[in-house]
């Protein structure tokens, strides 16, 4: 074993290789899904590519500043990044509401222009709130005014606000995130059986009182009905069905020649089916599968709660949108809005991504060269 050298498990490397094979992957697959779209808006068929490798250089380099730093300062400013996403979500609503705005209010705009998706920013807060959360109350995280109901009350304050935006999907995840995490690390599960039970009976009252989100409901259970808000979802079995095993090839796709509304985003994986087919789609599923499990034992070797839980959370964020993503694309749930990670256009999921993993990256350095100078030290004696 060599000094000052980390040496990092099988593990790791895994989750490395199949990151860059999912951001590469993406990569092709966007720019084939996306050159349609882009010169219809734009003129320039390559202009949504251009505009995702811009938003992965910028990507890349903050998932790397954050990689050198301490992850454990984080933990300092876990309660000020939850007070600049409150802070952002009020203003957003102020103005919409205080304007009469029908439009979503979904994203932080400048001068009229859409900065970042007011959701991510969330995310990135909450992952770091509830695991300083748990790193914090970990001996009480069992009982309910000491556990949960403190951890809930920050928590659900933001996801009502994304859900008034509104952005009921992203809001909808972002639940789920959170009492998975806080399940994982100690809280009784019957309470968050009940608290969830609440949550749906609202959302459920949430999706009814608007006409928008109930379309979409009905319009999962009547798929053959396009023209009450069942297009996109025939539109998006059309072009799965038509890939076969093996796919048209690629650049082959007919629904991105703006048949399938959102091909570049929401409806990615319709089109790698019909371009690349059934097999290479199940590679893309089984890649974030491992991605997932390679993150999962990568945190077991983590000694420090707060570490820990910003590792399985991220990792689960991200297979929970690539799922979401794909049972929306073959109509098993009703269509949600979400993007499939590293794939779809979303610069702003792609920066909090990387960002993520950064930090992800920082706890396994420093867990693995605490780990490596204590056996160093036992070597020794």
């Amino acid at each position: 074993m060599k000094a000052n050298k980390i040496e990092y498990p099988l593990s790791f490397k895994v989750f490395m290789i199949t990151l860059a094979v999912l951001i590469l992957g993406g990569m092709l697959i966007l720019f084939s899904a996306s050159t349609r779209v882009a010169l219809n808006i734009d003129g320039n068929a390559n202009s949504f590519f251009e505009s995702h490798i811009k938003y992965l250089v910028l990507s890349i380099l903050l998932g790397f500043v954050f990689y050198l730093i301490d992850y454990k300062v984080l933990k300092k400013f876990a309660w000020l990044f939850i007070i600049i996403a409150v802070t952002l979500m009020a203003i957003t609503l102020i103005k919409k509401f205080s304007t009469g705005n029908s439009h979503p209010a979904r994203w932080l705009s400048v001068g009229g222009r859409n900065i970042f998706q007011l959701a991510e920013i969330v995310k990135f807060a909450l992952i770091i709130y509830i695991s300083s959360y748990i790193a914090n109350h970990k001996d009480t995280l069992g009982q309910f005014r000491k556990g949960l109901m403190p951890a809930m009350i920050v928590s659900l304050l933001l996801i009502i606000m994304v859900a008034l935006t509104p952005d009921f999907s992203s809001a909808f995840s972002l639940y789920v995130i959170v009492i998975v995490t806080l399940y994982i690390y100690g809280v009784s599960g019957i309470q968050l059986g009940i608290l969830s039970s609440i949550f749906l009976v609202l959302s459920a009252i949430y999706v009814f009182i608007s006409d928008y989100r109930l379309a979409r409901i009905l319009s999962h259970f009547k798929p053959d009905d396009i023209n009450n808000g069942g297009y996109q979802l025939h539109q998006s079995m059309i072009s799965l069905s038509g890939g076969g095993l093996f796919g048209r090839g690629f650049g082959n796709s007919t629904g991105k020649n703006l048949f399938l509304p959102e091909a570049h985003t929401d409806f990615i994986f319709s089109i790698a089916g019909e371009e690349l087919g059934f097999i290479t789609t199940s590679l893309i599923l089984i890649a974030f599968v491992v991605l997932f499990v390679s993150m999962l034992k990568l945190a077991k070797q983590v000694n420090d709660p707060f570490g820990k839980s910003i590792i399985f959370a991220t990792a689960f964020s991200i297979i929970f949108y690539a799922l979401a993503n794909a049972i929306v694309c073959v109509g098993l749930v009703p269509v949600t809005g979400l993007p499939m990670p590293f794939i779809s256009k979303s610069g702003s999921q792609l920066l909090i991504n990387l960002a993520l993993i950064g930090i992800c990256m920082n706890v396994i350095k420093q867990s693995q060269h605490e780990a490596q100078k204590k056996a160093e030290f036992l070597h020794e004696l």
